[in-house]
């Protein structure tokens, strides 16, 4: 990982799994952490284990669905640090059942969690990184995604 030490990164899913270990790394090389994810609860967990005083720390909770609102919170991070270096597009769900099962609601969500969301997100926070004349974008992924596995079929 590069020296994260006073760089602004903001977590998806920060919640738990991959994006919890990502808040635990990035706040021992002293980066200031944006964490988000839906349960408020569990972000309020991971931020009390990075051990970040509150000067370098968000608890943001977000649902990756609303896309209307990613604006607003992009303002609300930069109006506390003034930049976001990092952004790690890490939220994300899945289904297990079968094709012929899946009502294709379920297909529309798992899109606008796993890519349009991140999608959204990003645009929000291009324009701030474009203008700083850096930044770095990190989707996390899945093999999963890559290969067909059984009961998978719309993830």
């Amino acid at each position: 990982m590069e020296k994260l030490a006073g760089q602004t990164v903001w977590i998806t899913g920060a919640s738990g799994g991959i994006g919890e270990s990502l808040a635990k790394a990035c706040a021992r090389e002293g980066a200031k952490l944006i964490l988000s994810a839906r349960r408020v609860e569990e972000l309020n967990r991971v931020a009390g284990e990075t051990g970040l005083p509150d000067s370098d720390l968000i608890v943001l909770p977000m649902d990756m669905e609303d896309y209307a609102n990613f604006p607003v919170l992009v303002d609300m991070v930069l109006k506390k640090f003034g930049r976001i270096d990092f952004l790690f597009n890490n939220a994300g769900v899945s289904s297990r059942a079968l094709a012929m099962e899946t009502p294709v609601s379920m297909d529309k969500k798992m899109m606008d969690i796993n890519y349009l969301g991140h999608v959204a997100l990003t645009k929000a926070v291009l324009p701030n990184m474009v203008k700083e004349k850096k930044g770095h974008i990190i989707v996390t992924s899945s093999v999963v995604g890559k290969f067909g596995t059984p009961m998978r079929s719309a993830y």
